[in-house]
């Protein structure tokens, strides 16, 4: 018995049809429901802080929050040190919105803001000094607020309580602070 070509071609047409049949169709794809916009502005966001901003912590020196990540190492009546596994960028960003310097100097390892006064208490005087040390981040911040001076003093008063001349040398030479 001979077969013709065309009926051949419809045998081998009817097989490929049959295979991609058997092929499963991916599951239709559903968009996930989008919240309403009330309910996304009355929801609170989960985390105030922005991706590269530090949280502030419960601690504070002279006024300055010490940042969330970072501990107290001492504390002293004039200066405290602070530690912590930070980038000394973002420590520095962090101490940067929170005071207003007189001087900013910035390096490799270390960001020093000198005669800087905290944004909401200007009263006090501090030096921060921001320092990248064997993979940790120091934070030394120093209270150098002048105490006022006393009532009722005349010029060269002043100057012998600090034991200097009006001219500011020294009173006695062989004593020095």
């Amino acid at each position: 018995m001979k077969r013709s070509f065309p009926a051949a071609a419809i045998v081998a047409a009817l097989a490929f049809a049959t295979m991609g049949g058997c092929k499963r169709r991916p599951p239709p794809t559903i968009a996930p429901r989008e919240a309403s916009p009330k309910a996304t502005a009355s929801a609170p966001p989960a985390d105030h802080a922005l991706p590269n901003e530090i949280a502030e912590g419960t601690e504070k020196a002279f006024g300055l929050p010490i940042p969330r990540q970072m501990r107290v190492v001492s504390r002293f009546e004039d200066v405290v040190f602070a530690s912590g596994d930070v980038a000394p960028e973002l420590v520095a960003n962090y101490v940067k919105q929170r005071v207003i310097a007189g001087h900013v100097e910035t390096g490799p390892a270390k960001t020093v803001f000198t005669g800087a006064t905290l944004r909401n208490n200007p009263t006090s005087t501090l030096r921060v000094d921001v320092i990248s040390r064997n993979g940790d981040t120091e934070l030394t911040v120093r209270d150098e607020t002048r105490p006022p001076a006393r009532e009722g003093l005349t010029e060269a008063e002043r100057w012998k309580e600090l034991g200097l001349s009006p001219k500011g040398t020294p009173l006695d030479p062989t004593h020095l602070e």
